[in-house]
């Protein structure tokens, strides 16, 4: 086996600089003219210099990776919905880079400015908060696709799939009342993503569906933490200022965890005094409660195939108007 090439190489048989093969490589960050770009990629493809993919984007303009910025890597729901496109993609011969941007909008401002300077052919979005609009539209107005996953940013003319989430929730809060709940609070993890709107819009829906009393005391935000130690500050003030619910509404499934935690540290008996449900991902942990939660349970194989497709579609050149696919969630009783 022959030595591999190296860029003095290609550099030597293009009879150009070292310099100018990075240029071309790199697509920057200096110019270089049509004659001289191709006598390089002549030189590349000659001598077989680069991993395939690099190869493969130079002569086809595709880079064969999408770029997928999630809220968090904290929480389960992340790591189905990561897992469930990273083979969705992989299905079609795509590789993917992930970052985070932790739920906070300066740094996914950042992971956005990292990204964009990437070789991906698009990208899936799972945004903190509708913040950073005017970088989500400069993404796309760069030439690089969009599409939003669960969450999306008022705006910005993307295609979205996620998760009904105001039915899922309205179906949820439903199910409490039936079971008796009538004095109802919800945990809703931010004041600004699209979901955690969403979730609390389906609550306020199926509290007036059924006449009950409606008031804004009845939302406490509380945002994600981890190894959370003492009881949730939002929840102690608002049993002490206006007794114990019976009926809590968890929008995602740490928040199951807490409440029930912060119960348990004031006796409160779950299930027997406070129904508690919610959740938004089926956790294999629901299974280890003595009492029944209502988790919702999302499809994220189905997100992500509708995702990356749309993604795809839009690589290919795609540019009818923006698209929203809503799918449906189902609500497990255990009954």
């Amino acid at each position: 086996m022959g030595k591999r090439p190296t860029r003095y190489d290609v550099a030597q048989l293009a009879q150009v600089s070292v310099a100018t093969v990075s240029y071309v490589v790199n697509n920057g960050p200096r110019g270089v003219s049509a004659e001289t770009r191709k006598r390089v990629e002549s030189a590349i493809q000659q001598l077989g210099y680069q991993p395939h993919a690099i190869a493969r984007s130079l002569k086809t303009g595709s880079s064969q990776t999408v770029g997928l910025l999630v809220q968090s890597l904290l929480q389960s729901f992340t790591g189905s919905l990561v897992d469930a496109v990273e083979k969705s993609l992989a299905s079609l011969d795509y590789g993917l880079i992930l970052a985070s941007s932790h739920e906070n909008p300066e740094r996914e401002r950042k992971m956005l400015n990292v990204l964009g300077s990437q070789r991906i052919d698009g990208l899936l979005f799972v945004p903190a908060s509708s913040h950073n609009r005017e970088h989500a539209i400069a993404f796309i107005e760069a030439g690089i696709p969009l599409v939003f996953m669960d969450r999306y940013i008022p705006g910005v003319p993307a295609d979205v799939v996620m998760t009904d989430n105001a039915a899922a929730a309205r179906q949820l809060t439903t199910h409490l009342i039936d079971q008796g709940c009538r004095r109802l609070i919800c945990l809703s993890f931010s004041r600004d993503a699209s979901s955690a709107i969403d979730r609390v819009k389906g609550f306020w829906q199926a509290l007036a569906d059924r006449g009950l009393p409606t008031g804004n005391h009845q939302i406490l935000i509380m945002e994600y933490a981890s190894g959370v130690s003492s009881p949730d500050q939002p929840l102690l003030d608002y049993i002490r200022e206006h007794g114990v619910p019976d009926g809590i509404i968890c929008t995602t499934d740490d928040l199951i965890v807490r409440a029930i935690k912060t119960l348990r540290q004031l006796r409160i008996r779950v299930f027997d005094q406070v129904l508690v449900g919610g959740g938004f991902v089926n956790s294999p942990w629901a299974e280890l409660f003595e009492g029944s939660i209502p988790i919702v349970h999302q499809d994220f194989q189905l997100m992500a195939r509708k995702a990356v497709q749309f993604l795809l579609d839009r690589i290919s050149g795609d540019d009818s108007p923006p698209r929203t696919e809503l799918i449906e969630a189902h609500l497990l009783t255990g009954a």
